[in-house]
C-alpha cells in the first residue's frame, strides 16, 4: 500500500508541473491522460496521502470524481486543506504505472 511519496520507486517517474486554478482544479497534462486512456468524463480516484494526492482510473461501478472535458479534475477542499495547497500553487504530477501522483512543488 502507498503510503507517501517515498513509497514511489523513483524509476516509474516522469514528472510535469502545473498550477492550480482559482477554482481548486488541476489540469492532467495530455500526455497523461492519454496514457491511462483518461477521456472526457473518465471516473477517477482520488486518495489524499501524507504527502501527496493517488489519481488512478476508476471501475465504472465506484462513486469517484470525473475528468471535465478540458482534461481537469477538481481537487477535494478536505485534500487541498490537508496538503496546505493553496489556489494557484504549483503543482508536481509524476505519471505512475495504474495512475499519478500529485504533489506541491518542492521548492
Amino acid at each position: 500500500m502507498i503510503k507517501s511519496f517515498a513509497d514511489i520507486q523513483k524509476t516509474d517517474l516522469r514528472g510535469m508541473v502545473r498550477r492550480v486554478d482559482n477554482l481548486g482544479r488541476i489540469l492532467v497534462p495530455k500526455e497523461y491522460r492519454k496514457e491511462l486512456g483518461l477521456e472526457k468524463d473518465s471516473r477517477i480516484e482520488l486518495a489524499t496521502l501524507a504527502d501527496g494526492l493517488l489519481i488512478r482510473p476508476a471501475d465504472a461501478d465506484s462513486h469517484a470524481r470525473r475528468i471535465d472535458a478540458l482534461g481537469r479534475i477538481n481537487v477535494p477542499v478536505g485534500a487541498r486543506r490537508a496538503l496546505g495547497i493553496e489556489y494557484y500553487d504549483e503543482m508536481e504530477m509524476f505519471l505512475l504505472r495504474d495512475g499519478m501522483f500529485i504533489r506541491k512543488k518542492v521548492a
